[in-house]
């Protein structure tokens, strides 16, 4: 579906096919695929918070999260940065003050500039 669809189809089936890519993301090993699904996690996480299903949206953004290699902060800073930062945000709209810290201690000592860490306080 996600290969041979307009952007406009994936955008209405999004929620599905982000699920169904997440159920077997651990056999995907390709850094180029899970590159992928990390974006279409954020994506999905993004849709959903637009719709205010937090729990929904912060699944999507540590579905995302869990895609990235292991060098992730070099290779895919942008991306590991939205990722981090959205999730930290959503969290916080569910109540988890835990793991707000938890994330939030993550991309003040990854991000590299000044800007890149104003957002998550």
């Amino acid at each position: 579906i996600l290969e041979n669809s307009s952007n406009d189809r994936i955008e209405d089936l999004l929620f599905l096919i982000a699920d169904q890519l997440n159920r077997g993301g651990m056999c995907i090993v390709e850094d180029r695929r899970r590159t992928a699904l990390a974006k279409l996690n954020l994506r999905a996480g993004k849709k959903a918070m637009s719709e205010a299903t937090f729990l929904r949206s912060a699944s999507y953004f540590e579905a995302g999260i869990g895609m990235l290699c292991g060098d992730h902060w070099e290779e895919y800073y942008d991306l590991s940065l939205r990722l981090h930062s959205l999730f930290a945000e959503v969290q916080y709209c569910n109540g988890c003050f835990e793991i707000v810290g938890e994330i939030t201690t993550i991309v003040l000592n990854h991000a590299k500039t000044l800007e890149d860490k104003l957002p998550i306080y």
